[in-house]
């Protein structure tokens, strides 16, 4: 398929200015774009002569479609171009770099050609000189960005084909840094991630959901917390396990739930924040065991007026409790209904919410109800409330009760219920 420009006249200036010295052109487009991105000429003299060869290789096709104004979609690629953006994946040179190449590429032809009307080496053949390179300028945005498209398209098909002939290595690579096989140095050259961080590990999953969806949630994740760095890998079955760099000030899980949109059908478990290479291993096993307990015990709410983000977002503080008290889930029950009574029923889930930041805030009416966005006096009627449920005065520091409202929460997010059987 091609189009043509509105402007249908036939240029021929512009591909008489090529034609005269097309390696000096093709010279000056590779100097420009080298100047911009050094890693085409940094990464081995194979790759530097394969992008000077795709500069040369490009004229023709641009003189082409800038003389006559058709764009052939699917046909603007040279076969020498395309065989340099299948080695770019495999040689580190990442898609922002060719899409800036292109960019330059395009504005030094321009410039070029722009100075040598001005010193009226060419004349035009209707003799208005801003004409046409109004005209050519049209035509040569049109042709660099149906020739990008190719291109980008070429790179993602040969970095999805690189990315899958490594995932064994990186697999085995991952559960050598886990049972303590490779030490922290050569684990960071195989994984390309750094050991000495503070890493937190994470696993997207959904029963449903294809490689790609959770790859994309993965991604928003590791923005939202401003990793400075993350190491995916997929599981068995539809899970994606995966760390991030995380930076002290990065958000908490509570703002993270605000932010976060996770897509119906997919969830996401959280190790909690550790340092070095045990971190390493100890928060991918929170994360694991979070994901678990999820789906034993933490299903997604399936009521029309729930929140959808509920139950998305699981992390390993919210079911620690839990991972003690599944030693024996009868007695953890009992202890529960015995410290709790009937607070643990649905229609005092405002009265938990009020609890659970009160506890946060280590029993400060005042910061609790800054931070549930109420009058003290309100905050204070509900744990006066709560108390009289439970008929036991409130103290921030007692233990049984909290654990008892901890293992509560565990069960269904904000606290309705039990702790259930493992597979019932």
């Amino acid at each position: 398929m091609s189009t043509t420009s509105p402007d249908s006249r036939h240029v021929t200036a512009f591909a008489d200015w090529i034609d005269r010295s097309p390696e000096e052109v093709a010279d000056k487009v590779f100097r420009a774009c080298v100047a911009a991105v050094p890693s085409f000429v940094t990464n081995g003299p194979e790759v530097a002569r394969a992008f000077r060869t795709a500069c040369s290789s490009f004229l023709a096709f641009v003189s082409k479609a800038v003389s006559t104004g058709e764009i052939t979609h699917g046909a603007a690629l040279p076969p020498e171009a395309e065989h340099l953006t299948r080695r770019l994946p495999a040689a580190g040179i990442k898609l922002v770099d060719l899409v800036l190449a292109y960019d330059v590429a395009g504005n030094e032809l321009l410039d070029a050609f722009g100075k040598e009307l001005r010193a009226g080496s060419w004349r035009p053949e209707g003799g208005d000189r801003a004409d046409l390179l109004s005209v050519v300028m049209g035509r040569l945005f049109r042709f660099r960005q149906t020739a990008l498209s190719q291109a980008m398209a070429v790179y993602r098909q040969e970095q999805e084909l690189l990315r899958r002939r490594e995932i064994p290595d990186i697999r085995e690579a991952v559960r050598q840094a886990l049972t303590g096989e490779l030490g922290e140095a050569e684990a960071e050259r195989r994984l390309g991630y750094r050991m000495n961080t503070r890493h937190v590990g994470f696993v997207v999953w959904g029963p449903e959901a294809p490689e790609a969806a959770l790859r994309q949630v993965a991604a928003r994740l590791c923005a939202q917390l401003r990793a400075g760095a993350d190491l995916t890998v997929p599981s068995d079955g539809h899970a994606l396990h995966g760390w991030l760099s995380l930076p002290e000030n990065a958000p908490g899980v509570d703002v993270l739930r605000a932010r976060l949109s996770v897509p119906e059908g997919i969830r996401i478990s959280l190790g909690m924040p550790h340092h070095g290479g045990n971190g390493f291993r100890i928060t991918h096993r929170e994360a694991l065991e979070t994901q678990s307990l999820a789906d034993r015990a933490m299903p997604q709410p399936t009521r029309p007026d729930a929140p959808a983000e509920a139950g998305s977002i699981v992390s390993f503080c919210d079911v620690v409790a839990l991972v003690f008290a599944s030693r024996d889930v009868e007695l953890a029950s009992h202890f529960v209904r015995c410290q709790l009574g009937s607070l643990v029923e649905p229609r005092h889930s405002v009265l938990r919410e009020t609890l659970r930041v009160w506890f946060e805030e280590l029993g400060s009416p005042t910061r609790a109800a800054r931070r549930l966005n109420v009058h003290v006096n309100t905050l204070v009627k509900r744990l006066n409330r709560a108390a009289e449920i439970v008929d036991r005065p409130l103290h921030a520091g007692d233990f049984a009760f909290r654990f008892a409202f901890e293992l509560s929460r565990a069960h269904h997010g904000n606290g309705v219920g039990e702790p259930h059987e493992r597979g019932r």
